[in-house]
């Protein structure tokens, strides 16, 4: 009996030590980062992409993901940091970006649409004032028409191919293009209250902005909406392929193949549902469009870039020869009164303009002068600190600062 218990406690001391050990040399999870275009906003970055980030922890196993707000500036600084395991993003920007980086396309994007269906395609809509008597892409010249940023895909450049193919340069003098940088929300809001004649948005924006009962559906109309029958958003534009999710050369390989299997997987995995990801995702497609139009818009900027430096250089000529004949009448003028011989001509120019903020940002930087760190102004506002630090990064471009001290005394 005494030999039983003791094999007994044998047994259960060396089930001990081996727990004890192997828990001590079971792997930590590692963090994986994944980039997103933060188009409109990282507020509705985070709820619209929690989905993903749910099902790719549940769907990786080791792997912990965080998504991280990017834009079109701050992209390639955060890649070049060294921040970034993936990226997903437009594919306009994804093609700028390959340009310089070694990508690879592990999926492209399949989005919910408004009829419940999915679409592997989108363009843009080209929207106006239901009463604002503008109903053809040439009615825009002479108007005011405004989109996010000329380097925007779905935001600019496809209606820009668009109003092309009509023959209406929207870079044309005639026609007023203002880009009011994003969120992209803020186009629709400035066309209802007539601050601009035509807005440039990305396709399926309207249709979310009218089931969430935010505009009326009467409220605006989508220019040269018979360009598509089949698609379920309004589009003005041809369509193109949907956003890429892509991985770096840098990337950790196992983790790369992984997350690929996870995001095609997820057209019929149940776990995708539970984990309320929005949209699906599909086998990478091709970007030869984006490409070809991407080609397109560069050599149209080439050649705006040097007919405006022939223009200006015209301009600066006969602007120094009216201000020469403009000196030496004064000259004269004032030889003939008082004798003087010279003059001392000082031109002074005010170039200084408020930098332009985010309501958001104007908050972390509030709290920034207040001495509060990054964790604790996540806290205060309920964001994650990378948010934080992403708003902190585009305060201190916006400002030309250097460090925090430095940019609250600018902001100041």
């Amino acid at each position: 009996m005494k030999i039983q218990m003791m094999r007994m406690v044998s047994l259960s001391t060396a089930v001990a030590i081996f727990l004890f050990f192997s828990a001590g040399t079971l792997p930590a999870e590692e963090t994986a980062t994944v980039g997103v275009l933060a188009y409109r906003g990282s507020d509705s970055l985070e709820q619209k992409w929690s989905g993903l980030q749910k099902y790719l922890n549940a769907s990786v196993p080791g792997w912990t993901f965080e998504i991280v707000p990017v834009t079109l500036r701050s992209a390639k600084t955060i890649i070049d940091n060294g921040e970034l395991d993936f990226l997903v993003t437009n594919p306009g920007h994804f093609v700028d970006l390959k340009k310089d980086y070694p990508l690879s396309v592990l999926a492209s994007r399949r989005q919910l649409k408004s009829d419940g269906s999915y679409a592997s395609e989108f363009g843009s809509a080209i929207i106006t004032r239901a009463d604002s008597g503008i109903t053809h892409l040439q009615d825009v010249v002479g108007k005011k028409v405004a989109a996010v940023d000329p380097r925007a895909f779905g935001g600019f450049q496809t209606a820009w191919r668009a109003f092309g193919s009509v023959g209406v340069d929207l870079f044309n003098q005639k026609t007023e293009l203002v880009f009011v940088g994003f969120p992209m929300d803020q186009i629709v809001l400035a066309v209802i209250e007539g601050r601009v004649d035509v807005g440039i948005i990305r396709s399926g924006m309207l249709e979310e902005f009218i089931a969430k009962e935010v505009i009326e559906a009467s409220d605006l109309i989508v220019l040269n909406a018979n360009v598509n029958y089949t698609h379920p958003d309004k589009t003005s534009t041809t369509l193109y392929p949907e956003w890429p999710f892509v991985s770096f050369n840098t990337t950790d390989a196992k983790l790369r193949d992984s997350v690929a299997l996870s995001l095609m997987r997820s057209q019929e995995d149940a776990a995708s549902n539970g984990s309320g990801m929005i949209n699906r995702w599909t086998a990478p497609l091709s970007y030869f469009s984006v490409e070809e139009l991407a080609r397109a818009y560069a050599r149209r900027s080439e050649t705006a870039s040097t007919t405006s430096v022939q223009a200006n250089i015209g301009k600066i000529a006969a602007l120094i020869g009216i201000l020469a004949v403009v000196i030496l009448l004064f000259r004269r003028f004032r030889m003939k009164k008082t004798g003087a011989t010279s003059v001392d001509l000082k031109v002074s120019s005010a170039t200084d303009s408020d930098v332009a903020v985010t309501k958001r940002e104007q908050e972390v930087l509030a709290l920034i002068s207040n001495g509060h760190s990054s964790k604790e102004i996540a806290r205060i506002l309920e964001i994650s600190p990378k948010t934080v630090e992403f708003h902190r990064s585009n305060l201190l471009k916006k400002f030309n600062a250097r460090t925090s001290s430095q940019l609250i005394s600018l902001a100041s």
